[in-house]
């Protein structure tokens, strides 16, 4: 009887991570289909800004999304912080730039503005 228990729970925890990883790469999917273009546009501003290279070095082809970006350093337990938001909330699609200097881009899909950083 108890095997049978041990086996249902292991079944019933690989359901959930399964379908956690399913829902979480479609809407990775989603996001970089419907801002890529856009956030390659602002990267390539911003790294103008900064001194860095134009907007053709964006276009890498895997783009990553992250939940809250490492650009703002807010405590976790600062939440009356404004940028409390920015850096554990807001999805970022995190992309680096494929020329001579090593710039990373990560463009706030909520706001819509880039924060460049170098390598």
């Amino acid at each position: 009887m108890r095997a049978i228990v041990l086996t249902v729970a292991c079944l019933a925890v690989v359901k959930v991570w399964t379908q956690d990883r399913i829902v979480r790469a479609s809407l990775s999917d989603a996001l970089i289909t419907a801002y890529h273009e856009r956030a390659q546009q602002v990267c390539g501003r911003e790294s103008a800004k900064f001194g860095g290279s134009n907007a053709a070095t964006w276009s890498a082809p895997n783009p990553e999304v992250t939940i809250g970006g490492k650009v703002a350093s807010v405590m976790l337990w600062d939440y009356d912080n404004p940028l409390w938001a920015v850096r554990y909330r807001h999805p970022h699609l995190v992309m680096t730039a494929s020329g001579p200097r090593k710039l990373r881009c990560s463009y706030d899909v909520s706001v819509g503005v880039a924060f460049i950083q170098p390598l």
